[in-house]
Parts: structure tokens; sequence; C-alpha cells
């Protein structure tokens, strides 16, 4: 009779998604997420197979985790303030000490082409996931007379879309969160 796997899976999934988002993809090898997880070779394998089939969990677990911000781009106040709010939470966590710098999405996103391709499907996913929801809350926003009318609802996602990303690369390398600020106040009030 075999031992039963008594361990909390979404703790662990919790523990590798910091795992990797600390140290990417590449350099996170089976030894570091077994000693990170808590659990034996053969339990990680069990219950979440191999180091290309965590990391999608991860990615996934990631985006459900990111998803509770994506909520103030809908918590029904004005447009403008609701995309400040959306991006000022971003940017406390974009600079926070309590989670790794960056993102796993934007980390990864720069290895599109060198790794699987079904990682790159999940992440060009939650892209062009964001980047619709951007562009909804624009229409939105045009429709409530929030938004200027002249603006390109496209062009305006694919530009916050950027900005997300960038915020996100720029904290990594520990650029001054006041510009951060800045940029956002500014982008928004141009809208």
């Amino acid at each position: 009779m075999g031992r039963s796997i008594s361990f909390n899976k979404e703790h662990a999934l919790d523990k590798a998604m910091y795992l990797f988002w600390e140290k990417g993809y590449d350099a996170t090898y089976i030894s570091d997420l077994i000693e990170t997880m808590g659990i034996s070779r053969s339990t990680l394998y069990d219950s979440f197979g191999d180091k290309k089939e965590i990391f999608k969990q991860v990615l996934e677990h990631y985006k459900s985790y990111g998803g509770r911000k994506r909520n103030l781009l809908f918590s029904g106040i004005d447009t403008k303030a609701s995309l400040k709010s959306f991006f000022y939470q971003h940017i406390e966590e974009c600079y926070s000490d309590d989670i790794p710098k960056s993102c796993i999405i934007t980390n990864s996103s720069l290895l599109i082409g060198q790794i699987d391709p079904s990682i790159e499907e999940i992440l060009l996913n939650d892209f062009n996931e964001l980047e619709k929801i951007f562009k909804q809350v624009i229409e939105e926003g045009k429709k409530k007379g929030e938004i200027s009318q002249e603006a390109n609802s496209e062009l305006v996602a694919y530009s916050l879309l950027s900005l997300n990303h960038s915020i996100k690369l720029m904290s990594k390398y520990k650029k001054e969160k006041k510009l951060a600020y800045d940029l956002v106040d500014k982008t928004i009030a141009d809208l």
C-alpha cells in the first residue's frame, strides 16, 4: 500500500510561482522546485508533472493572482479613476520588497521563440487578454463621455498594455517610483 500524498497543492504551487518569478524558467531546476515546494521528487511528478507542466500551472496560478488587480478596472467609478487605481496598485506591487521584481509573464515573454510553444501560447494569451480588457475599459469610458471620442481605443489599449509591462521592467532596474506615478498620471490625463 503506497503512502498518501498529504500536502497543500495550492500552497506548493504558490511557492513554485515565487521561485520561477525570482529565478526565471531557465534558471529553475527540478531540485530547486523539490526543495522550495517541500515535496519529494515522486510527489512533484505525480501531482504536477515535469518542469514545463509545473511552469504552465504556475502561469495560470499567477494569472489568478493578477486578476484581483484587474477587477479594479471595473470598480464602477469614473474610467480614469479606475485606470489610476489599477496602475497605482500596480506600481506599489512592482516596487514592493515583499515580492520579486517585474512579473513572471513579463520576464518569461522575453524568452518567446526560445521556449515551448505551449508556454508561449499562455504568455501571448495573457498579453492579448489584458489588452482586450483595456480596450473594453476605454470603449466604456467613451460611451460614458469620460474618455475623448477621438481616442483610438485600440491604440490606447496597446499603450496601456505597454505601460503596464514597462513599469514592471523599470521597477526591476530600480528606476524611481515617482516617475512611474508621473507617467501614469500623464498618460491617463491625456485620455
